[in-house]
């Protein structure tokens, strides 16, 4: 017991730098990360550049990127400076935010803990599949990101790093709350009406939760998803082959 108890103090905690940790999703994803071992950095919290990360901490071993942001207009009154506001955070922030780490990632040797250099989890989202007509810039970004996950993992495979993305499914929570919210002051109804009309839809009639997402990301952050690159992780309790109207 006593040669298990130092062999565990000797081994560091595995790093994880989780954007959009102060979202729902975000937020749960660190709780989860945390939970199972994960010494978790927030850069939105502390406002450090990648650079400040590793020279605090040494290394990252899984990188999340949940930060982000959704619109919901009608396509035809979308103004181009709210497709580049979403854009700019949902699809360029990933890039740079993966870039920058991957570029730290390939100098580490590999994790004892995990069994590899590194980890990068996009948050992606099922609009990327059909689109959704009120989100067009959010569906836009989104379909980027699950095709730079793709170009990650193709790219960063002889490094012994892996690219996953997730598709969180309709979590309550945040974002998707904001959404029904101005459903309902745009039809005169309650939140909590939309969201009881909302339920109907679904299979389960229910909604993620985002602890459940959070689950999912610790899942391939782990030594059990070591195997697992280029793969987008569905949450969804459904998915609609055709866009709603």
């Amino acid at each position: 017991m006593a040669d298990n108890e130092a062999s565990d103090a000797q081994t560091p905690r595995p790093v994880a730098l989780v954007t959009g940790a102060g979202g729902a999703i975000g937020g749960a994803i660190a709780v989860e990360l945390a939970a199972t071992g994960f010494d978790v950095t927030n850069p939105d919290l502390v406002e450090a550049t990648v650079a400040e990360v590793l020279a605090d901490v040494g290394r990252v071993d899984v990188l999340v990127n949940s930060a982000g942001i959704v619109h919901v207009d009608d396509l035809l009154d979308l103004t181009f400076e709210t497709w580049r506001r979403v854009m700019s955070v949902n699809a360029d922030g990933t890039f740079l935010m993966g870039q920058a780490t991957a570029r730290g990632m390939v100098k580490q040797s590999p994790s004892a803990v995990l069994g590899r250099r590194g980890m990068i989890v996009n948050i992606s989202s099922a609009a990327a599949e059909v689109g959704r007509p009120t989100r067009a810039a959010y569906a836009a970004s989104k379909a980027v990101v699950k095709h730079l996950t793709m170009t990650q993992a193709l790219a960063l495979k002889d490094h012994a790093i892996a690219a996953c993305a997730v598709y969180p499914g309709e979590v309550i929570e945040g974002m998707l709350r904001s959404i029904f919210t101005e459903i309902a002051e745009a039809t005169g109804r309650s939140v909590e009406e939309v969201i009881d009309e909302a339920k109907r839809d679904q299979p389960t009639r229910h909604f993620q939760g985002a602890s459940q997402v959070g689950q999912r990301v610790a899942f391939l952050a782990n030594s059990a998803g070591m195997r697992f690159t280029g793969t987008v992780l569905w949450c969804d309790s459904h998915f609609d082959p055709v866009p709603p109207s």
